[in-house]
C-alpha cells in the first residue's frame, strides 16, 4: 500500500511510531545543521557589506561606482580586481603609501571575468597595495584571491583591518594599534539585516511543477515527504546509537522494537474504537433526517473522508456512504496486515543481526586465541634463542680458557736502519721455541732455548701478531676482563707493537688500534640483541704514582686505586670519556701519548719512562631480558726493563729505572703465583699489579707479548 493510501485511511504509520519512540528514547529532537550554515553565511555577507560600504564611503560614490553597496562575492571580487579602489583607499588612510595609481578602463564591469587585464593594473596596483599593507603590519591576502576561485574572506579581513587602522588613526593614534581579528557584527547601526534570496533553479522547478498535472505535483510532494521522513528517521537512529558500544546495539534495538510494537498495538486499539464510532456516524450521515454532528475526536478522519470523496468525484467514481465505509475498513485491515508483516520482518532482521553478532564474536575470540598461541610460540622461541646464545658464549670462553688464561708470545725485533751488519743472537726459531746464542766466559758459544705459545720472527707483520689476540676481543663483549701487555727491554719495540710508528698506515697499525676497531665491529654486529656503551680511560704509572693522561686542566692530581668498585672502574677520579667509533679512541690516544713521560737513554732515543695503560670499559644491556654485562680490556705498554750499566742513566733517570724494574719484578711475581695457583697473590706490591688486578685474577684472560732485540 502506498504512503498516500496510508495517509487517507490511517492517521499514523510505522515510520511515525518508530520516530516518536526514538525521540522519546533520545530525549530531545536533533537539531539541523542548516541553521549553523545559514548563520555563518549571514555573518560572512554582513562582513562583506561592511567592507564594501566603508570602501564606497572612503573613495566616494564616483570612485566606488564599480562596487555595489551590498555586493555578492563575485561582484565584490570584480569590483576590486583592478586594484584602483584599494590603492585610492590606502592613500586616503596613509597619504603617499602608493605613489602612483595606474588607471584602467573607464568601467571595470565591462571587462569580462577571465579576460586579460592591464599588466600595470594587476602587477602594479595590487602589488603596491599588498607591499604597503604588509609594511603597515595589516593582515594581507594573495593576489590570486581577487581571481575566480580565490578566497574573498581574506580580502574582506584585510579591508576591515585597514578600516580598524583608519579609525584608530582618526581617534588620535593613542597607544599601539592591534587588529583583533574576526569580530562579531551587529545588524544595528545602519546595516541592513541579511535576507536570503530565493534560489532561481528551485523557483523554475517549482513553476514547472505547478504548471503541470496536479496529480504529478502530489506524487512529487509525497516522494519528498517520504524522503524527508526517511532522513529524519536515519538521523534519529544515528543519534540513538552513536554513543553506544557495539555489543549493546542488539539489546537496544530489541528494546526499541518492543516499545514500537506496544505503542503500535495501543494505537491500533484506539483507532479501531474510533473507526467503529466513525462507521456509526456515517450511517447517520446517510439518513437525511439526522443533522451532521462533529466531534473534536473524529475531525481529522472526516477531513480525510471528505478528501477521498472529492478525489472520487473528480475521477467520476460515485458510491453510497455505506459502501465507502466498508471500503475504508477493508483498507484499514490491509494496512494492519501490512504493518504486522513489517513487524515480522523487523523481528527476523533482529534475529539475523543477533546471529551475525554472535558469529562475529566467535570469530574474534578464535582470532585472539590464535594470536595468543602465536605470541606464546614467539616468546618461547625468543627465550630458547637467548639460552642458545648464552650457551655459545659460555662454550666460546671455555675454549679460550682451555687455550690458557695466561698466554705468552715472543716477537723478535728486526735490525734497524744502519744495524744490518751487526751479529744476531737468535740461532733458531720454531713455532713455539726460540734458541739464543749466549757467549761464555771462556770464549765458547752456548745456546739456550725458550718456549712460548708462539714465536714471531723479525719478518712478522702487525696483522699476524694481532691475529692470535683477536679472539680475546669477543670475551670482553661477553663480560670478561682481558689484559694485553708488551714486555721487554728498552728499545725492543713494545710501543711499536702496541701502538705503531709515528706515521700510521693501515699495515702498521698496532694492537691497540686493531683491538678497538674489532671491538666496535663486533658491538655493531650485536646491536639487534645487545646495546653496548663503551668508554675509555688512559693512565700512566710514573715512579709508582698514577697519573691521568687525558686530564684537560694540566694538573697532576694524586689518584687512588680502588679494586672494590661495583662498576668495574678502579680509578674513578680519572677522566672517563665515552666513545662511539675507533676514530674517537685514536684522538684520545694521541692526547695521552703527548702527555706520557719519555726520555732518551743510551739504548733508545725515546725510552718510555712510565707504564701506559689504555683501559676500555664495556657495558652491555640485553634488549630482551635487560641483563647488564660488564667487561674491560687493559692495553698496557710497559716501560722497558733495563740494566743501569748499559743504559748509562743517572739522577732522575736512574730513579725512574729503579721504579720500573721494581714494578716489572712485582708483575713477574704475580704472574708466577697465578701460574702456580698459589692461595696468595702479591697484587699490592706495586701500583701496576693493583691496577691490573681485576684482569689478572680469577678466570680472566691474560695475553703477554714478550719482545726481544736480536743484538
Amino acid at each position: 500500500m502506498s504512503t498516500e493510501q496510508q495517509q487517507q485511511v490511517w492517521p499514523f504509520s510505522v515510520a511515525s511510531v518508530v520516530e516518536d519512540m526514538l525521540q522519546e528514547n533520545i530525549g530531545t529532537r536533533p537539531r539541523g545543521v542548516d541553521l549553523v550554515a545559514s548563520r555563518k553565511a549571514e555573518e560572512t555577507s554582513l562582513r562583506r557589506y561592511e567592507a564594501a560600504g566603508w570602501l564606497r564611503k572612503t573613495v566616494g560614490v564616483v570612485g566606488g561606482k564599480d562596487l555595489p553597496a551590498e555586493p555578492s562575492e563575485e561582484e565584490f571580487r570584480l569590483g576590486l580586481r583592478s586594484g584602483i579602489i584599494l590603492c585610492n583607499v590606502l592613500n586616503k588612510v596613509q597619504p603617499g603609501a602608493v605613489p602612483k595609481v595606474v588607471e584602467g578602463p573607464g568601467d571595470s564591469a565591462e571587462v569580462p571575468d577571465g579576460a586579460a587585464l592591464s599588466a600595470f593594473q594587476y602587477f602594479e596596483n595590487v602589488r603596491n597595495f599588498l607591499v604597503s599593507i604588509e609594511e603597515m603590519g595589516i593582515p594581507t591576502f594573495e593576489a590570486s584571491d581577487l581571481e575566480q576561485g580565490g578566497k574573498s574572506a581574506r580580502v574582506v579581513n584585510c579591508i576591515l583591518a585597514l578600516k580598524s587602522y583608519s579609525d584608530w588613526k582618526q581617534s588620535g593614534g593613542i597607544g599601539t594599534w592591534k587588529y583583533g581579528g574576526n569580530l562579531k557584527l551587529s545588524t544595528s547601526g545602519g546595516t541592513k539585516p541579511f535576507m536570503r534570496k530565493n534560489s532561481e533553479p528551485f523557483m523554475n522547478s517549482f513553476s514547472r511543477a505547478c504548471s503541470g498535472d496536479p496529480s504529478s505535483f502530489d506524487e512529487q510532494f509525497n516522494d519528498l515527504s517520504e524522503a524527508g521522513a526517511s532522513r529524519s528517521l536515519n538521523v534519529l537512529v544515528r543519534a540513538a546509537l552513536s554513543n553506544k558500544k557495539q555489543e549493546e546495539i542488539p539489546n537496544i534495538v530489541e528494546s526499541m522494537l518492543n516499545k514500537v510494537m506496544e505503542e503500535f498495538e495501543r494505537r491500533l486499539v484506539s483507532q479501531n474504537e474510533q473507526m467503529k464510532i466513525t462507521a456509526k456516524d456515517m450511517e447517520v450521515v446517510a439518513s437525511p433526517e439526522m443533522p451532521l454532528s462533529r466531534t473534536s475526536s473524529d475531525t481529522r478522519m472526516e477531513e480525510e473522508t471528505s478528501t477521498q470523496i472529492n478525489t472520487e468525484e473528480r475521477c467520476h467514481q460515485k458510491g453510497t456512504p455505506h459502501e465507502e465505509s466498508e471500503d475504508q475498513l477493508l483498507k484499514q485491515q490491509a494496512l494492519v496486515e501490512r504493518q504486522e508483516q513489517d513487524i515480522k520482518e523487523l523481528k527476523l532482521a533482529l534475529c539475523s543481526t543477533k546471529e551475525g553478532m554472535l558469529l562475529l564474536q566467535m570469530k574474534h575470540m578464535e582470532e585472539f586465541n590464535n594470536l595468543g598461541k602465536h605470541l606464546h610460540g614467539l616468546a618461547h622461541a625468543a627465550s630458547g634463542y637467548q639460552r642458545v646464545l648464552e650457551e655459545n658464549r659460555r662454550l666460546y670462553n671455555q675454549v679460550q680458557d682451555l687455550k690458557g688464561n695466561i698466554r705468552v708470545y715472543c716477537r723478535v725485533r728486526p735490525f734497524l736502519t744502519g744495524q744490518a751488519s751487526r751479529f744476531s743472537t737468535v740461532d733458531h726459531i720454531d713455532e713455539g721455541n726460540i734458541t739464543i746464542i749466549t757467549p761464555s766466559k771462556y770464549g765458547k758459544e752456548g745456546r739456550k732455548s725458550f718456549s712460548f705459545n708462539k714465536v714471531f720472527g723479525p719478518l712478522a707483520t702487525q696483522e699476524e701478531v694481532f691475529a692470535d689476540t683477536q679472539p680475546l676481543i669477543r670475551s670482553v663483549l661477553d663480560g670478561y676482563n682481558v689484559c694485553i701487555f708488551a714486555y721487554g727491554q728498552t728499545g725492543s719495540g713494545k710501543t711499536y707493537t702496541m701502538t705503531g710508528p709515528s706515521e700510521l698506515t693501515e699495515e702498521s697499525l698496532g694492537v691497540n688500534y686493531r683491538a678497538l676497531s674489532d671491538l666496535f665491529l663486533l658491538s655493531d654486529q650485536r646491536k639487534e640483541v645487545i646495546h653496548y656503551d663503551i668508554s675509555v680511560q688512559m693512565l700512566e704509572i710514573y715512579n709508582e704514582q698514577v697519573r691521568d693522561l687525558l686530564a684537560t686542566d694540566g694538573v697532576n692530581r694524586r689518584l687512588e686505586i680502588r679494586n672494590s668498585s661495583q662498576n668495574g672502574i678502579n680509578v674513578p677520579e680519572a677522566s672517563l670519556v665515552t666513545v662511539s667509533s675507533p676514530s674517537d679512541v685514536l684522538n684520545l690516544m694521541n692526547i695521552g701519548l703527548r702527555n706520557r713521560a719519555v726520555s732518551a737513554t743510551a739504548m733508545n732515543d725515546r725510552s718510555s719512562r712510565s707504564h701506559s695503560c689504555l683501559t676500555v670499559h664495556v657495558q652491555g644491556r640485553e634488549l630482551t631480558s635487560g641483563t647488564v654485562i660488564r667487561g674491560s680490556m687493559h692495553l698496557v705498554d710497559l716501560a722497558g726493563s733495563e740494566r743501569v750499566d748499559k743504559s748509562e742513566v743517572t739522577g732522575d733517570r736512574l730513579k725512574e729505572a729503579q721504579h720500573i724494574n721494581r714494578s716489572l719484578s712485582a708483575l713477574g711475581d704475580v704472574i708466577a703465583s697465578l701460574a702456580q695457583k698459589n692461595s696468595h697473590v702479591p697484587y699490592r706490591n706495586s701500583k701496576l699489579t693493583q691496577l691490573l688486578q681485576d684482569s689478572l685474577g680469577k678466570i680472566n684472560q691474560r695475553h703477554s707479548i714478550s719482545l726481544i732485540s736480536i743484538i
